[in-house]
């Protein structure tokens, strides 16, 4: 994977180059790092320490499970992530902190698999993979198969259906997303689309992670079918709202950048900010003031009209327009000057977390 495995362990014990700040943490800090949906594969903070520090970067952060354990251990954790927190309602003993740890990744991708030179044969419009079926995922899917054809984007779908994962097929508030979730049961579901030989068999980021693959190259345009989309959420019992932390990005996002590929991000809102404010562009040429849409339907509605916008579009135009954002990106996350960003970015944070805990 492009992140360590779940570890977790006393500061003494770390064995972790990238994160070996964390050894001048006081030895009774808990280290609890890259979680992968604690709550899902039952995993508790110990009692016993002085306080806790934790990290998301190999899935989203999973606020439901971290505000049960603030409650039931009641001190410090400290929490990071590579995102934002905006505004949620996070407990009073828990600390959270932005922590990169995107540029790790794409120097991994980089490592894996040595940029080779392309012809930019470019011969689709778009491309999207949706091996897990999820409810932005069936939308993104179906939208580009009946506004764009099949035979002008490389699609992938395949049959992991686990209903809670599209809302028990329950229809929403927005008509747009409804018809195309009909359309999707009624002609697509069952069906298997496929870009290249890929099987569940590979579903491992040394091999997900190649940013050389039709799907990037021979596609002008790539939907990023991320694996979580959720940011505006209601609080349970109190009928107020607030912003998930995130955004959550994996390999499906930043092969894109390693690639050289334009993308269109479907995930958590502030997808484009984000990596914006680490120095990538998007002058795409096209609507992408929608980014900053917090709600998850109204978001997901968007990017359906702007497929819609590429109707009469040509592969050579679109191409023409995203070109010079997709070599600025490429040529950033591939240089040394990305990961330094980075890495100054998270100097502050371990010099706020020491200046504070130790």
């Amino acid at each position: 994977m492009l992140v360590p495995h779940h570890w977790e362990g006393w500061p003494h014990e770390l064995k972790f180059d990238q994160v070996s700040w964390m050894k001048d943490l006081p030895s009774r800090c808990y280290l609890s790092l890259w979680l992968r949906w604690p709550e899902e594969n039952g995993i508790d903070l110990p009692d016993g320490a002085d306080f806790y520090l934790i990290s998301f970067h190999l899935e989203a952060v999973d606020h439901e499970w971290l505000e049960k354990q603030a409650k039931k251990i009641k001190k410090p954790i400290i929490v990071l992530f590579d995102g934002l927190f905006y505004d949620w309602p996070f407990p009073e003993n828990v600390y959270p902190f932005t922590y990169l740890y995107w540029h790790y990744q794409i120097k991994q991708m980089c490592e894996w698999f040595p940029r080779i030179p392309c012809n930019q044969d470019k011969k689709y419009l778009a491309s999207a993979f949706c091996s897990r079926i999820t409810q932005s995922k069936l939308i993104i899917f179906t939208a580009l198969a009946e506004y764009l054809g099949t035979d002008r984007c490389l699609l992938s779908l395949g049959d992991h259906l686990e209903m809670k994962n599209v809302h028990f097929q329950e229809y929403t508030y927005n008509h747009v997303l409804n018809s195309l979730s009909d359309i999707f049961w009624q002609k697509y579901c069952g069906k298997n689309f496929s870009i290249d030989n890929y099987d569940q068999s590979l579903n491992f980021q040394k091999f997900t992670a190649n940013p050389w693959t039709p799907a990037y190259q021979n596609a002008v345009l790539h939907f990023t079918n991320e694996s979580y989309h959720y940011s505006l959420m209601s609080k349970d019992g109190t009928g107020k709202s607030y912003i998930r932390p995130g955004p959550f990005l994996t390999e499906k996002t930043l092969k894109c950048l390693v690639g050289g590929t334009a993308f269109v991000p479907v995930g958590q809102f502030d997808t484009y900010g984000a990596l914006g404010r680490l120095g990538f562009k998007f002058d795409y040429g096209f609507d992408t003031t929608w980014d900053n849409n917090r709600g998850n339907l109204t978001r997901l509605e968007c990017i359906v009209n702007l497929i819609k916008s590429f109707c009469q579009i040509s592969v050579q135009d679109l191409y023409g327009m995203t070109r010079d954002s997709s070599e600025h990106n490429q040529e950033l996350a591939i240089s040394n000057r990305l990961f330094q960003t980075c890495e100054n970015q998270n100097q502050n944070t371990i010099e706020s977390i020491l200046k504070k805990f130790s």
